[in-house]
């Protein structure tokens, strides 16, 4: 009887319901919209910068980190891939050589990053490969060739076909140079990635740096989708050993230990995120408290003849509740609905922001594709759901506890 009349008393004042409903549903679409595409964004972010770097998960030597050089190395590299590729969650490896060194043409001279890769790989799964504007990526067969990235071939006065030597110190100290043909010129927007990078095969960057045959900086692993990277380094250190990983100095680490800044930046975005919707649902429900309070003190006539005809104070304030449940259900649901479909169709068909970033979009010294696609969890969506809802009916009673304190005299005015 509580849930008929509650929902009878929502309709008799139609255009109140209706605008509650509407705050509700399109300030948690709006939310819904903006966790969904935040995550889809720091997704993309990541899987980019993993793929063109060190993967989700890298093996690399224990100091690496603390002090990147090319005398600290990955030995027997071609056994450890075999172990890790014997990993269920594992989609791929990767090999590379990655050091510094000077890039010099006839018009000057550039301090580089040089990385050894291997084109096979990198054609397949790095972001780079597909965003050459001249030329050609590198492959397999080739020998002495190097891509390089737009801002630098500027700087140097190269295009494809043209010289390139990159001078260096190997493993033991000794400078080394080395002649190299431009094979490509690439351009992601990232002037820390068009500037400074030159990508060169894996043999190429062993005799530059005077490595062995079976030695690399870093060895990269990405994992399949729907797999987590972080249990992914559990299962990669049980498969290489303790012994061996003793043995070799090596350190399984997780993109986040490996690419920090871009961890940071995440966290601190999400912060700044999860504030503004917080704001946004505050609004919200300031909106339903209102609406709710609202109703009580005009309907206080009505209470007090329902309290005189003997419905008790306990009933007169879950009434109140009841009501602004059905509120919260209805708004929830229809907002869900709108923000999940909105998302949904981010996710599969991305948005286009080409027009506002004519130059790229890059975002911790990252380039990211102008092109963004919403990433939606139907357990997010649960979660926010419940929340708005809960939040919802707490929000009750205030107004349902002033229901239970009408007079009963008010009813006889």
């Amino acid at each position: 009887m509580i849930a008929r009349m509650a929902w009878r008393n929502l309709w008799r004042r139609k255009r109140r319901t209706l605008i509650t409903v509407a705050s509700i549903s399109l300030g948690l679409a709006c939310v819904v919209f903006f966790l969904s595409l935040a995550e889809g964004v720091y997704a993309q972010l990541v899987d980019d910068a993993v793929r063109m770097l060190a993967g989700h998960v890298t093996v690399e030597h224990e100091s690496y980190r603390d002090a990147p050089a090319v005398d600290l190395v990955v030995a027997d590299a071609s056994s450890l891939r075999r172990r890790i590729e014997g990993v269920e969650a594992v989609a791929a490896t990767k090999l590379l050589i990655a050091g510094q060194g000077i890039a010099r043409s006839g018009r000057g001279a550039v301090g580089v990053s040089i990385v050894g890769v291997e084109p096979q790989v990198e054609a397949k799964t790095s972001p780079l490969a597909r965003k050459m504007i001249a030329g050609r990526y590198l492959e397999s067969g080739d020998e002495s060739l190097a891509v390089i990235g737009s801002a630098l071939a500027e700087r140097l006065g190269l295009t494809p076909g043209n010289k390139l030597v990159i001078a260096s110190n190997d493993r033991d100290g000794n400078l080394v140079e080395r002649l190299f043909r431009v094979s490509g010129i690439f351009k992601t927007g990232a002037e820390e990635i068009d500037g400074y990078l030159v990508e060169v095969r894996l043999a190429d960057s062993r005799g530059l740096f005077g490595l062995g045959a079976d030695d690399v900086t870093q060895l990269g692993v990405l994992v399949r989708p729907g797999y987590d990277p972080a249990r992914l380094r559990e299962q990669l250190a049980a498969a290489i050993g303790d012994a061996e990983i003793g043995r070799l100095n090596l350190a399984v680490r997780p993109w986040q230990e490996v690419i920090p800044e871009l961890a940071a930046f995440i966290r601190l975005d999400r912060v700044s995120d999860h504030t503004f919707q917080a704001l946004l649902v505050v609004l919200v429900l300031s909106t339903i408290l209102n609406t709710l309070v609202m109703a009580v003190l005009e309907r206080e006539r009505e209470l007090g003849v329902m309290l005189a005809l003997g419905t008790s104070r306990g009933r007169l304030a879950t009434l109140v509740l009841v009501e602004a449940a059905i509120l919260a259900a209805i708004g929830c649901t229809a907002g869900l609905a709108l923000g999940g479909a909105v998302s949904g169709l981010v996710q599969v068909y991305g948005w286009d922001l080409s027009s506002l970033y004519p130059n790229g979009m890059t975002l911790s010294g990252l380039a990211l594709s102008t092109t963004i696609h919403a990433r939606v969890s139907a357990h997010k969506l649960f979660v926010i759901g419940a929340l708005v809802f809960a939040a919802t009916v707490i929000l009750a009673l205030f107004p349902a506890f002033r229901a239970a304190r009408v007079s009963a005299l008010e009813g006889a005015r």
